[in-house]
C-alpha cells in the first residue's frame, strides 16, 4: 500500500449553494490530487454521491432544504466509508464540534483559510489511506479464511457467519465440537479477521502439556521458582499480549489451574510462578474442547463460573457427518495441498471413490478425511485415486457410529505399537472421536491418546 500522500484518484464531493464559494473551494483543493465533483444542494449531493462513491465530502452546513448536519447523517447511513467535513460559520461552531462525535472527520470555519483546509485534507487522506489498507487486508484475510474453512453447506456457512460477526470484537469465544472438526482453524479465523490480526496468536494445548508444567507454561516463572528454573521465562499470556490466546482442549485443565485462569480473565492480572510482581495483559481468549462441558460441570471437573467467562460467544463446529455434501470440496482441497506438498503434477479422484468417501461415517471428522487422502495418495497406483486406494474398513457405511460390536480382530505377530494404534483409533471411532470417552474405555488418560497419535 503506497503512503497516503502518493495515493491518486481519490474522489471528493464539494457541496455549497454559493457558486463563488464552490469555485473557490475547487481552486483550493485542485493541487491535492482529488477527482472533484460538485453539488448545489443536499438532494443533488445525495444523487451524485450514490453514483460517485466519494472518499471525502466537504459540505456547507447552510443549504437549501436539508442542511449539512442532515446530509452528514444520511451519508453515515448510506455511505459509512465516506469521510465528511463540514464548512461552518462562527455561529455554528458548537454544533459542528458535536457533529464530529456523530461521525464528521473535521470542520472548517468560513471564510475558508486555505492553509487550514489543506492541513485538514491531508489528515483526511491519512485516515482514508488507513481505512483502504484495512479494507484490503480484511478482504485478503476473508479470502484466506474461506480457503481455511472449506465447504458450502449450510452448516459451514453458519460457522462463517458467526465468525464474521464476532471476529472484530474482544469478547471470549468458546468453540465446541468433536475432535477433527476444525476448532483450531476457527480460532485462527477469529484472530485473522479481528482487530488483533497484526498481533500474536499464541496456542496452548491443555491436553498435551503435563499438569505440573501447564501453570508455568501459561503464566511463566521467575529464576529459581523450581529446580531447573535457571532463568526467568515469560508465559503464554505475556506472549499473547494485545493478541489472541487459544486454549485448546481446555476441558483437560485441572480445577486448581481453572481458578487461576478465572482470576486472570476477571482482572487481566497475574504473577509469574515464584514471583511477586503483578503483571497486566490485554489478551483475547478463545478456547475449545471436545468435552461435553455441561456434564463436566455436573461432575465437578469444570468450573461453571469459568465456563460463563469463556462462553460469551458459543461457536459449535459441526461434525463431518452433518455436512457430507462438502466431502467433494474437501477432497479437492486436500488434493491441491498434496499436489503442492509432494510436487505431483496430476492427482485426481474418481467419482466412485468420492461416493465411498461420502458414505463413510468419519468418526475422526475432517482430520480423518485429510489423513485418508494422504494415505491413499501414498498407496495409489496411478494419477487417479480409486476406491481400492482407500482403506476405510468397516466404518464405510452410511450408518453411524461404527464399531457397534466393540470387537477388534488383530493378527498374531502384529507389532505392539501397531496394536496400540489400532486399539486407540477403534476406541475413538466407537466414541465418535471423543478422546476423553475413548481414554475412559481404554483405561488410559486423554494425554496418552494425544501422545500416541503424535498430536501432543
Amino acid at each position: 500500500m503506497p503512503p497516503a500522500d502518493a495515493i491518486s484518484s481519490l474522489r471528493m464531493l464539494l457541496v455549497d449553494d454559493d457558486p463563488a464559494s464552490l469555485h473557490l473551494l475547487e481552486r483550493f483543493v485542485e493541487t491535492e490530487g482529488f477527482e472533484v465533483a460538485t453539488a448545489r444542494n443536499a438532494e443533488e449531493a445525495e444523487r451524485i454521491a450514490l453514483e460517485l462513491q466519494p472518499h471525502l465530502v466537504i459540505t456547507d452546513i447552510i443549504l437549501p432544504g436539508k442542511d449539512g448536519f442532515a446530509l452528514l447523517a444520511r451519508f453515515k447511513e448510506k455511505l459509512p466509508q465516506t469521510e465528511v467535513m463540514l464548512l461552518t460559520g462562527h455561529a455554528s461552531v458548537e454544533r459542528a464540534v458535536e457533529a464530529i462525535r456523530d461521525g464528521a472527520c473535521d470542520y472548517i470555519e468560513k471564510p475558508v483559510n486555505r492553509s487550514r483546509l489543506i492541513a485538514s485534507l491531508r489528515k483526511a487522506r491519512q485516515q482514508i489511506a488507513l481505512r483502504l489498507e484495512n479494507l484490503d487486508l480484511r478482504e485478503r484475510l476473508t479470502a484466506q479464511a474461506r480457503e481455511m474453512l472449506v465447504g458450502q453447506s449450510a452448516a459451514i456457512e453458519g460457522v462463517r457467519r458467526t465468525i464474521g460477526r464476532v471476529a472484530g470484537g474482544n469478547m471470549s469465544v468458546f468453540i465446541a465440537g468433536e475432535s477433527g472438526t476444525g476448532k483450531e482453524i476457527a480460532a485462527e479465523m477469529l484472530h485473522r479477521l479481528g482487530a488483533r490480526a497484526r498481533e500474536p496468536l499464541v496456542k496452548v494445548s491443555c491436553a498435551a502439556i503435563p499438569e505440573n508444567l501447564l501453570e508455568s507454561e501459561m503464566f511463566g516463572y521467575e529464576k529459581g521458582a523450581f529446580t531447573g528454573a535457571s532463568q526467568a521465562k515469560a508465559g503464554k499470556f505475556e506472549m499473547a499480549h494485545r493478541g489472541t490466546l487459544f486454549l485448546d482442549e481446555i476441558g483437560e485443565m485441572n480445577p486448581g489451574l481453572q481458578a487461576k485462569l478465572l482470576r486472570v480473565l476477571q482482572d487481566g492480572q497475574f504473577t509469574r510462578l515464584g514471583g511477586n510482581e503483578v503483571r497486566s495483559v490485554d489478551v483475547r481468549v478463545v478456547s475449545a474442547t471436545n468435552v461435553e462441558v455441561e456434564k463436566a460441570i455436573g461432575a465437578g471437573k469444570f468450573r461453571e463460573d469459568l465456563f460463563y467467562r469463556l462462553n460469551v460467544v458459543h461457536l459449535r463446529m459441526p461434525s463431518l457427518r452433518e455436512h457430507l455434501d462438502d466431502v467433494p470440496l474437501l477432497a479437492a482441497h486436500f488434493l491441491g495441498l498434496l499436489r503442492r506438498k509432494l510436487n505431483i503434477e496430476k492427482l485426481e479422484i474418481s467419482s466412485e471413490a468420492l461416493k465411498l468417501l461420502q458414505s463413510h461415517s468419519w468418526p475422526g471428522n475432517v482430520r480423518e478425511l485429510a489423513n485418508a487422502m494422504e494415505r491413499a495418495t501414498a498407496l495409489r497406483r496411478g494419477s487417479t485415486l480409486e476406491t481400492s486406494d482407500f482403506a476405510l474398513g468397516a466404518e464405510s457405511v452410511p450408518k453411524t457410529p461404527a464399531f457397534t460390536e466393540k470387537q477388534l480382530v488383530i493378527e498374531l505377530g502384529t507389532p505392539l505399537e501397531a496394536v496400540e494404534d489400532r486399539m486407540i483409533r477403534a476406541a475413538l471411532a466407537a466414541c465418535g472421536g471423543d478422546k476423553e470417552k475413548a481414554a475412559a474405555m481404554l483405561g488410559i488418560s486423554a494425554r496418552t491418546i494425544y501422545r500416541k497419535l503424535g498430536e501432543g
